[in-house]
């Protein structure tokens, strides 16, 4: 079943109630879910290909230009640089953050190969959450270890050591 590493505490019965709260999203390679920054009440499964995630960080350029009286002259220029943080697949979830804490998406996330996903309402997940108080503990739980996972992910590649791979790997 997609999302049993991500949703582990969860019983089959939970995971696929949840995936059935989904709308299906379908993206072709290079195409954004997610942008950086936007306001978003759900989360997203990954049910087949690959997502690559994504931080754009503001950069100043600096150009060499011609003045009108002949000289060279340094002019900067606001920019963007984008830089890979890792890639999910089949089972992974994203989103997961702005959902715990309704700020803005911290990162943009862009079809890598084709995608199929299922975006999950964040009012329909609360719902599921506010009926069933033990399925929220394990649900917060399964996050939990979604994102001290990733976390690990991230400070190994902040200290220069090379990621596992796909924080969810495909099931084959």
């Amino acid at each position: 079943m997609v999302f049993d590493a991500t949703f582990r505490k969860l019983s089959l019965s939970e995971r696929k109630a949840l995936l059935d709260l989904g709308i299906p999203v379908h993206a072709k390679p290079g195409e954004v879910i997610i942008h950086q920054g936007a306001r978003l009440n759900g989360i997203y499964v990954v049910l087949k290909g690959e997502v690559r995630v994504e931080h754009g960080i503001q950069v100043v350029r600096q150009t060499v230009v011609k003045q009108p009286n002949g000289t060279d002259a340094v002019k900067e220029m606001p920019g963007r640089l984008s830089v890979e943080v890792t890639r999910l697949g089949r089972g992974a979830l994203f989103g997961e953050m702005s959902f715990v804490d309704d700020e803005p998406t911290s990162a943009t996330v862009t079809a890598a190969s084709e995608v199929e996903a299922v975006f999950i309402e964040g009012g329909k997940v609360h719902d599921q959450l506010d009926a069933d108080p033990s399925l929220a503990a394990r649900f917060y739980h399964s996050l939990a270890i979604v994102l001290s996972g990733r976390l690990r992910e991230a400070n190994k590649q902040a200290r220069g050591i090379r990621p596992r791979g796909p924080a969810v790997r495909p099931e084959d």
